[in-house]
């Protein structure tokens, strides 16, 4: 009986967590540096940036205040939140879109992520924590009080951009969000990603996985995107493409579209778009054509796994080609923000 019930217990518990041990130090353990084909403030000289830092639970954050030099008159702040494995300089062409179009742009990086401090990214729920984090700072400035907060979330971002809404605190300070390629849960997500390194056996962690967050996060760490976007009373728009293969469609916030009860809330779903979406199609597929022609020689090092996928992926682009946005599709995503605006001002005179 002893055997059977310490084989028991070393199967549904010991065995689990220490699977969930290993597993968070090697998905979240590591820091995340500049990628290798980040762009800079030099490569848009339109471009005036305000450095600042910022306090998330402990750490100082990095970012910079983006506006275009020849725009004075400004719509709002959008507070951009970045993907995993990567920084705020992979999205320099998306703040020239919208700094030209006479937005203040805010963006940073995330705990444990290139100019910010922190020894690692710590989990998934740490990019809605600094978002919080992020859109309560900027509410702070004076200079910027008289300006309406708007939010862009990519991937990871784009999960945190849908699930800070769960915190009324933070969504009340919010006119509209446009939540990206975003993952609809931390769970999902983490399977995916993982299972292709350690096998279906990771199922046994999920409960454990789920606590370890806890810990840390408290009820942030149960949050989801959909429910976030319908305890939300404002304006949502919801971007995916379902042949995405760092976040599936299956995984997203996007194929919750059924469980909306938002009416404010808009789902805009493509075919073939990639995870990025900004970018190009015939460059995305350029990008895709690459990868089969040719196999990376890169080595993980000491790098972020995260990271290390980004950069292999994108190790035979163009830099600029690889940085280089749709205007086109921007535009969907202005066009939502100018009319979120705009009933927001016909609220405000009502």
């Amino acid at each position: 009986m002893l055997f059977i019930v310490y084989g028991l217990l070393a199967v549904t518990v010991i065995f689990p967590v220490i699977a969930t041990v290993f597993l968070c130090a090697f998905a979240f353990g590591r820091r995340v540096e500049l990628s290798r084909k980040y762009e800079t403030l030099e490569d848009y000289p339109d471009l005036k940036a305000t450095f600042v830092k910022f306090k998330s639970k402990g750490c100082m954050l990095d970012g910079f205040f983006v506006v275009n030099k020849d725009i004075k008159d400004y719509k709002a702040v959008i507070v951009m939140a970045h993907g995993i494995g990567c920084s705020r300089a992979n999205y320099m062409a998306r703040y020239d879109y919208f700094a030209g179009k006479g937005y203040i742009v805010f963006a940073y990086d995330c705990t444990g992520t290139c100019k910010s401090e922190g020894r690692d990214i710590k989990g998934l729920p740490q990019s809605q924590l600094d978002l919080e984090n992020a859109i309560n700072y900027v509410g702070t400035i004076d200079e910027l009080k008289g300006y309406r907060i708007l939010v862009y979330g990519h991937s990871w971002g784009g999960y945190a951009a849908a699930t800070v809404l769960n915190n009324k605190k933070s969504a009340d300070k919010i006119t509209a969000v446009a939540t990206l390629s975003g993952f609809n849960d931390i769970w999902n997500i983490v399977y995916y990603q993982v299972s292709k390194y350690t096998t279906k056996m990771i199922l046994l962690a999920k409960p454990w996985l789920y606590l370890h967050f806890i810990v840390f996060y408290g009820k942030r760490a149960l949050y989801t995107g959909i429910k976030g976007i319908n305890k939300y009373k404002g304006d949502v728009l919801v971007m995916h493409s379902k042949d995405d293969k760092t976040v599936r469609y299956l995984d997203s916030v996007a194929i919750h579209q059924n469980e909306c009860t938002n009416p404010n809330a808009r789902f805009v779903i493509f075919e073939d778009r990639g995870h990025t979406l900004a970018r190009p199609i015939e460059i995305e597929n350029e990008i895709k054509r690459l990868n089969k022609e040719n196999v990376s020689t890169l080595k993980r090092g000491k790098s972020n796994v995260f990271e290390f996928n980004l950069n292999s992926y994108y190790e035979f682009a163009d830099r600029r080609r690889l940085n280089s946005v749709d205007s086109g599709f921007l535009d969907i995503v202005e066009n939502f923000y100018s009319q979120a605006l705009a009933k927001a001002e016909e609220k405000t005179e009502c």
